[in-house]
């Protein structure tokens, strides 16, 4: 989010938020400089002027939205509450994400492998956010036993796939009715 707010009273917005949707449409390598320009209503050139090149530009979008998941993700399970709380918590981020910046969530979900390792160490990992919360479960034996990475990842896929598939519903105002059920039958993937 922290790169919407960058010079907001320039082109600079735009051109995030143009790019961030042809990047999730169509992917960083088969979008063009010049797709971008046209879709932001700003000459290529302008692009360079807050953007040193695409790569550049793909990795700041990714590192903006991505930290501002994953700090999401963080604060609720740094903070109190059961695990079983903390997941229903978690599933609502999760869906919040997909419904108010569709485009941004699917551009970091399907670009997390390609720029993870680059990011800032301020950027908390979203994995290693799911796998504290498995541990912490663990330790309160709520949580099955286990490797943590392991369920933490299932758990994490589980999420990211309901949340993905929940696109089309979101335009009918579904998903939120669904949040009960989704954070019910994570829990029981996980449940001690």
């Amino acid at each position: 989010m922290d790169i919407l707010e960058k010079k907001p009273a320039t082109k600079r917005p735009a051109i995030v938020r143009a790019a961030t949707s042809l990047f999730a449409k169509h992917g960083v390598d088969a979008t063009s400089m010049r797709e971008i320009a046209e879709a932001a209503g700003v000459s290529e050139a302008a692009i360079y002027r807050y953007f040193t090149g695409k790569d550049e530009m793909s990795r700041e979008i990714f590192v903006s939205w991505y930290g501002w998941y994953s700090r999401q993700l963080r604060d609720v399970v740094q903070g109190s509450g059961t695990t079983k709380e903390k997941l229903r918590s978690v599933t609502r981020v999760e869906l919040s994400a997909v419904q108010e910046h569709t485009d941004a969530f699917v551009y970091f979900c399907e670009n997390e492998p390609r720029f993870i390792r680059s990011l800032p160490a301020a950027v908390p990992r979203a994995r290693d956010v799911f796998v504290e919360l498995i541990a912490e479960g663990q330790k309160r034996h709520e949580v099955k036993a286990g490797d943590a990475g392991l369920l933490a990842d299932m758990l994490s896929g589980a999420l990211c796939a309901v949340a993905l598939s929940s696109i089309p519903l979101r335009r009918r105002g579904e998903v939120n009715d669904q949040l009960d059920l989704i954070a019910d039958t994570c829990w029981a993937m996980i449940a001690a």
